[in-house]
């Protein structure tokens, strides 16, 4: 049977952070690379804005691996490397329905690799149009800052860096708060939202469910695997005035020289802490 597709006639949606236009595929009306929110390197995210019609056509870039992925056991769960970048805050979704009345589940998929790789996209398994029409579900995945754009706690040296610690999952609400505004628009209710993850992204969910700031944008989790006793996690104590101290200190700088790193060539910044991180490590 030949499939449909469709871009003209698929209409422009008005969310809170601007106009959208997706298109329709086999049954499926997508929309991929959603920018839900924007943030410098360290900072907290703030909700996207943009003029005119975004086109929601391509996905998003994804976030940047501290090194260089290795195409493995591709035979029956293929992978998808795509272009990285530090502005990595969008989300796809796929909906059969853009009707605020369809009410239909809404289902949030955050994807595995720690919180230090992986992507929305990384397998072709993650594409979300099989569980969307099988499922008569609005099906969201999300990608997010990761490693240490994500989780590089520099709280010691500066109140503007209070919460780079957590970035990642600061993001990841950010991510949910753009659902719960606007999921109606695509056949979603935002008081009816599942999020679920595998390995890594299962972690995220249980962290979500202890975050204030996540309340009521979600109201159900599904964890595959991540589970485990404090021996696999345990409890950290500290912030991260060492690793960030030896990091200024392997590029000749002081702390009062720390805004250094906002701007520091993302390859860079991973020499730096790849080598200065044993030794802080066993100390």
């Amino acid at each position: 049977m030949r499939k449909s597709f469709r871009y003209d006639n698929v209409p422009v949606l008005e969310t809170t952070s601007g106009k959208l236009k997706g298109y329709f595929y086999d049954g499926t009306y997508i929309f991929k690379g959603v920018p839900y929110a924007y943030a410098d390197r360290f900072q907290m995210p703030v909700p996207s804005k943009w003029t005119g019609v975004k086109d929601a056509t391509s996905y998003g870039y994804v976030c940047p691996l501290m090194t260089q992925d290795k195409p493995t056991a591709e035979l029956l769960v293929p992978h998808r490397y795509w272009p990285m970048d530090e502005h990595c805050q969008n989300l796809n979704i796929w909906t059969t329905a853009l009707d605020r009345e369809a009410k239909k589940p809404v289902i949030v998929w955050f994807h595995g690799g720690g919180y230090a790789a992986g992507s929305s996209i990384e397998q072709v398994a993650y594409d979300g149009r099989n569980m969307c029409v099988e499922g008569d579900a609005v099906v969201v995945s999300v990608n997010h800052r990761l490693n240490i754009l994500g989780y590089l706690d520099l709280s010691p040296f500066g109140q503007k860096y209070e919460n780079s610690g957590n970035a990642g999952h600061a993001d990841m609400v950010a991510a949910l708060q753009w659902i719960h505004n606007n999921i109606a628009l695509f056949g979603g209710n935002p008081e009816n939202v599942t999020i679920f993850g595998q390995s890594g992204g299962g972690m995220k969910v249980a962290d979500l469910m202890q975050i204030p700031a996540a309340d009521g944008l979600f109201h159900k989790g599904l964890i595959m695997s991540g589970v485990s006793d404090a021996s696999m996690m345990p409890s950290c104590q500290g912030n991260g005035e060492k690793i960030v101290g030896a990091m200024l200190a392997e590029l000749g700088l002081t702390d009062a020289d720390v805004e250094a790193l906002e701007t520091l060539p993302y390859p860079e910044l991973v020499r730096v802490y790849t080598k200065v991180m044993p030794d802080v490590a066993g100390t």
